[in-house]
């Protein structure tokens, strides 16, 4: 009798025990926040790159060097390698480099296609769909990070081409994973703006790409109001 009631004992302990996990998990599911997916995917996909410390800025200048501030592997044989060589502390001659082993395929000076040399890399996402591809790139400069420019690179079997998008301030860039070859830039205005972090208004447009490069719309402004922070960091948004 006594080894039937041990057994019931040891019995309701452990049905005890499984009772208060399972309750203790139920509690915990309602208490955790759902995860926005497409957020999550997205702000996975995007890689950030610290500035470099201003020593190694200037000793760079000193030394006339060229530094790779980062590399992304495309595919198993292909990296893109970020480079900057510069000549003050506000130009920085950026370039990209498509590399296959020790051999550059093909480079192209970003500062130069977007018509503005203080840029530096900040953000870059990857978006792969099968063998091809594209590589989303945001260059910063200005002295409160103001201006933001993006360059993106699309890749395939047949090959590599780079586009650079229009100039902005204090913006980004959306770009669509279903439809690579539309992007839209968005812009601060003027229009009664106080301190960098007040909110502004802004202007979109939407772009397309094309064999000689990207082709805008005119600007439409956007109802409200936005937070610079809000919009430029990261200044790259990936949507479906």
């Amino acid at each position: 009798m006594s080894q039937v009631i041990r057994f019931q004992r040891q019995w309701l302990t452990v049905l005890i025990v499984v009772i208060t996990f399972f309750s203790q998990a139920s509690l915990l599911r309602a208490q955790t926040k759902p995860v926005d997916e497409g957020k999550a995917d997205s702000s996975q996909a995007i890689q950030t790159f610290p500035e470099p410390e201003p020593q190694a800025d200037e000793s760079a200048i000193d030394e006339h060097k060229k530094v790779l501030r980062a590399e992304i592997a495309v595919d198993s044989s292909t990296t893109v390698r970020f480079y900057e060589e510069p000549t003050s502390v506000t130009v920085y001659d950026s370039s990209i480099s498509i590399e296959r082993g020790s051999t550059s395929i093909a480079s192209y000076k970003i500062g130069r296609m977007i018509n503005h040399q203080p840029l530096r890399l900040v953000h870059a996402a990857l978006i792969r769909s099968g063998d091809s591809g594209m590589l989303i790139c945001e260059y910063e400069g200005g002295a409160v990070g103001a201006r933001e420019g993006f360059a993106i690179l699309r890749f395939s079997p047949a090959g590599f081409e780079l586009h650079t998008l229009l100039l902005t301030d204090f913006g980004k860039v959306v770009v669509f994973r279903r439809d690579p070859a539309r992007a839209e830039i968005w812009s601060a205005l003027d229009e009664n703006a106080g301190s960098v972090a007040d909110e502004r208004f802004y202007m979109t447009r939407a772009c397309r790409w094309q064999s000689k490069g990207y082709t805008c719309a005119p600007p439409r402004k956007k109802a409200g109001r936005f937070a610079p922070g809000a919009i430029d960091d990261p200044g790259i948004e990936i949507r479906p």
